[in-house]
């Protein structure tokens, strides 16, 4: 019987990273790295958000990586970076937000096509189909458990 988990029917996925420093985002890209190479995702896109102390531009350049900070809103909110809301009028098999969801750029997430939606490290009562949470902290580990949950849940739409 071919395996009907969440993770294993992603083939789509858009990765959220509040970013913490270039450590903490290579180990990402390395773990992501590492499971997508076991996966059948095809498209990925990862947003990190950034702080405003942070200058974008500093930060090493990847085609699949969306740099957002509070900087990239108008006064009124609305987001001024063209390439990421294009990106965000696509559709994608899962979203994985990873840790706090007070971030600008969760509105604009929301007008985002998703067949499943995962937090891991933060709470949300509507939006989410998924509530995970770990006391793991380096990315490897808690991309690990992520993956290993998602591949325990089967799908039957």
């Amino acid at each position: 019987m071919a395996n009907n988990s969440m993770w294993a029917s992603t083939k789509s996925l858009m990765v959220v990273i509040n970013y913490v420093n270039e450590i903490q985002l290579r180990d990402y890209r390395r773990a992501l790295d590492a499971i997508l190479d076991k996966s059948h995702v095809k498209k990925l896109t990862i947003i990190v958000n950034v702080p405003k102390e942070v200058d974008k531009a500093t930060l090493p350049p990847h085609f699949l990586i969306y740099y957002n900070s509070p900087l990239d809103y108008s006064f009124m909110g609305k987001l001024k970076d063209v390439l990421l809301m294009r990106e965000l009028e696509k559709s994608f098999d899962l979203l994985l937000w990873m840790g706090s969801l007070e971030q600008k750029v969760y509105p604009e997430m929301k007008n985002t096509q998703f067949k499943r939606k995962v937090v891991v490290n933060d709470s949300d009562d509507s939006y989410f189909d998924l509530q995970l949470q770990t006391k793991e902290e380096s990315p490897v580990d808690v991309l690990n458990f992520v993956t290993n949950t998602l591949d325990k849940i089967e799908l039957y739409d």
